[in-house]
């Protein structure tokens, strides 16, 4: 039995959803977007977000769990969405930790220890955080990052230059650590 209820204000948050979805899609420039504009999205409708996670489940046939009745509700797509742009954002938040690294890296001049702690160092985000970035997302043919965003119809599409120092650093790590010492 569910007791979760539909929120008295329901009607006005829908409008609002299907608002920020049309914000959102006017955000796109020559099919691309860029993460500036969508952390200003994500920001503008936080509260939206929080609205719509509350109520995801509302009417399922589980208690508290999505089901196939809630998949596709308007709360459940934007609270979806939301939290996937976010991970965007929090991902492009290391690019210029990256540069950083990037730069470290070059000067390591085959000095295998300094390499070894490079790679140690940077362990997490090469082959734990960014290796869906690098195996899904970058499609280095057409030069573009695409996310998979899921319960959402359209592409998200970035151009791969604004994540230069991501792309850089992925190629730099992945070159290397999968057949390094460190993997062994």
């Amino acid at each position: 039995m569910n007791i979760a209820t539909v929120h008295p204000h329901r009607n006005l948050y829908l409008k609002e959803i299907e608002e920020a979805f049309e914000v959102l899609e006017g955000l796109k420039k020559k099919g691309f977007y860029d993460v500036p504009k969508i952390t200003w999205w994500i920001l503008k409708y936080e509260e939206l977000y929080h609205y719509s996670y509350n109520q995801r489940h509302v009417n399922s046939c589980y208690e508290g769990m999505g089901c196939c009745c809630t998949n596709k509700s308007p709360e459940m797509r934007f609270s979806s969405l939301y939290t996937s742009l976010e991970k965007i954002v929090d991902l492009y938040s290391h690019e210029r930790y990256f540069e950083g690294e990037i730069k470290a890296f070059e000067q390591l001049n085959d000095n295998h220890q300094s390499l070894m702690r490079w790679l140690k160092k940077n362990e997490y985000l090469g082959s734990e955080e960014f290796l869906l970035f690098w195996l899904e997302w970058l499609d280095e043919k057409k030069e573009v990052v695409n996310p998979y965003i899921m319960n959402w119809q359209d592409e998200f599409i970035f151009k791969a230059e604004d994540w230069k120092n991501t792309i850089s650093f992925c190629k730099a790590f992945n070159s290397i650590y999968w057949t390094s010492d460190i993997c062994a």
